[in-house]
């Protein structure tokens, strides 16, 4: 072996090590949804309501996302007092939670223009009144039987762990097959009727250029509500029930497949930059 190859070798490694630490610092997935001021129809229900807080507080638990956590990469949520272009520029993913028709129809184009431009987008739709957003992508809800959803990987089996016999409350939703397909997208989980619960594409499998999407039909498969007579109606996070590993898996699938890959941090350049100039002066020393 020559010198000069060994030192590229050694170069090469050292390159690899400044990946792997561009990696472990990637700039937070950003997740933004509308407030209850604008989404009032919502109730609790909106991306700030009480039934979301569990959900969003696990997203921004770094042992579950973040350097050291089970996905390598942090979440960060906010908030939109507006949802506008400029708005969603603040963003990776927007999720249209249980918004009203008549409340989504104001944001719908703002929306679509941000998905079908690389945006993600997670859509949470019980009924066909609460799916205004996914209608305009072509992807509606009836109502479902309301019976346990499963499903295979990556978001009933993933990072998480796996989800079983994932539950449906309250108002319970349906997705049709034959639009999914003509869609190019692919069925996430069915009930025990074979009702299709939720769907999912990987960034530019709806359009060209698209990001990401999830669609689930039923906002209680990942909210956290008491109402139902049971401790715990929907997604508990701490610890996991089926619902909370189902919802935690979806956002592992989304913030690694979406439109908006890891983006570094400035102190990463710099480390990619001391590589190169490591790899540079290594192979200038051996030529002297």
């Amino acid at each position: 072996m020559s010198v000069t190859s060994s030192t590229l070798r050694r170069g090469a490694a050292a390159l690899a090590l400044c990946g792997a630490a561009l990696q472990a610092v990637a700039a937070p997935y950003v997740v933004g949804g509308a407030s209850q001021a604008i989404t009032s129809d919502s109730d609790s229900w909106a991306w700030d309501g009480s039934y979301l807080t569990g959900f969003r507080a696990a997203l921004e638990n770094p042992v579950y996302f973040g350097p050291a956590g089970v996905v390598n990469r942090s979440i960060q949520t906010t908030t939109l007092g507006a949802v506008n272009a400029g708005t969603l520029a603040g963003v990776n993913m927007f999720v249209g939670t249980w918004i009203s028709d008549a409340q989504a129809a104001p944001m719908s184009a703002a929306v679509m223009n941000f998905f079908l431009g690389g945006g993600d987008l997670f859509l949470l739709q019980d009924d066909a009144a609460h799916d205004g957003l996914g209608t305009a992508l072509g992807i509606s809800t009836t109502q479902s039987t309301g019976s346990v959803s499963n499903g295979g990987a990556p978001l009933f089996d993933g990072p998480f762990g796996v989800a079983t016999d994932v539950k449906q409350y309250y108002n319970i939703g349906q997705l049709d097959a034959a639009a999914i397909a003509a869609r190019n997208g692919h069925v996430g989980g069915t009930n025990a009727e074979g009702q299709i619960t939720s769907a999912y594409w990987k960034a530019g499998e709806y359009a060209p250029g698209a990001g990401a999407l999830f669609i689930i039909a039923d906002i209680d498969m990942i909210s956290t509500t008491t109402a139902c007579g049971l401790p715990v109606c929907g997604g508990s996070y701490s610890p996991l029930n089926a619902n909370g590993i189902y919802a935690l898996n979806t956002f592992s699938f989304l913030q690694s497949n979406g439109g908006t890959p890891p983006i570094p941090e400035p102190e990463t350049y710099a480390l990619m930059l001391a590589g190169l100039g490591l790899m540079g002066w290594m192979v200038r020393r051996r030529q002297r």
